[in-house]
């Protein structure tokens, strides 16, 4: 049975690297795997930019390819990224946008109801102001659940992001997971990664906190077009 996974989360969580980096993780361990980039807020500022980078990995990319679009503008969606479900048996990695209809933007995917492996990761930075303590991060799952209560449509575990770009510190890393921590603890979804930047890795010598798994991450988002 194949895997879905979906990345989802507020605005500058440090979704779309989390997504990508899985998705070279998945080719390291000579997995095929399709990237998919469903932002219909601003694609033009996620995975086209680097799309060749991407690709020089090994990863199969659908997204949109010729669509500027500014903030909550929006935009159209491509046939390929309607049928992404259909036209690969491969484990498939999505990148959801933030945006007003959250995870409903997931509805327009082909067969996605009959999908029996989906995991949806909400991915939380706790230095941005919509998701700064227990009681806005919990707010702004509720809001990114959008307006169709499907039974698949839920969160299954959290992805402890918290990051202040390169002035990022250890001391913010742990910050953050232990206020997702208590999410955890009110919500009963688990924390299943914490994520920081490479250069941290000699910080967790055995790659994990608090028995968690850290996931370090190369950046590329910063090579888009920001």
């Amino acid at each position: 049975m194949r895997t879905i996974e979906i990345y989802t989360g507020a605005y500058a969580s440090g979704k779309s690297e989390n997504a990508l980096n899985r998705a070279i993780e998945y080719r390291k361990n000579n997995k095929n795997i399709t990237l998919v980039d469903l932002d219909t807020v601003e694609p033009a500022y996620c995975m086209r930019p680097i799309e060749k980078k991407l690709k020089s990995y090994g990863i199969n990319l659908i997204l949109q390819s010729d669509y500027f679009g500014l903030g909550e503008a929006g935009s159209y969606v491509t046939n390929d990224q309607i049928n992404c479900l259909k036209t690969t048996d491969e484990d498939i990695i999505i990148d959801v946008g933030y945006g007003v209809t959250g995870l409903d933007t997931l509805d327009i995917l082909t067969d996605i109801d009959n999908e029996k492996n989906i995991k949806i990761y909400l991915v939380v930075n706790t230095s941005k102001f919509e998701t700064k303590d227990k009681d806005s991060i919990i707010e702004y799952m509720l809001f990114n659940s959008g307006e169709n209560k499907k039974p698949w449509k839920k969160i299954n575990g959290l992805i402890s992001n918290t990051h202040l770009g390169n002035e990022t510190t250890i001391e913010d890393i742990i910050r953050g997971y232990n206020i997702i921590k208590d999410v955890s603890t009110s919500t009963n979804i688990p924390v299943v990664a914490i994520s920081a930047d490479e250069k941290f890795e000699k910080d967790f010598p055995t790659h994990t906190y608090d028995n968690t798994p850290v996931r370090f991450l190369k950046r590329h988002m910063p090579e888009a077009l920001w």
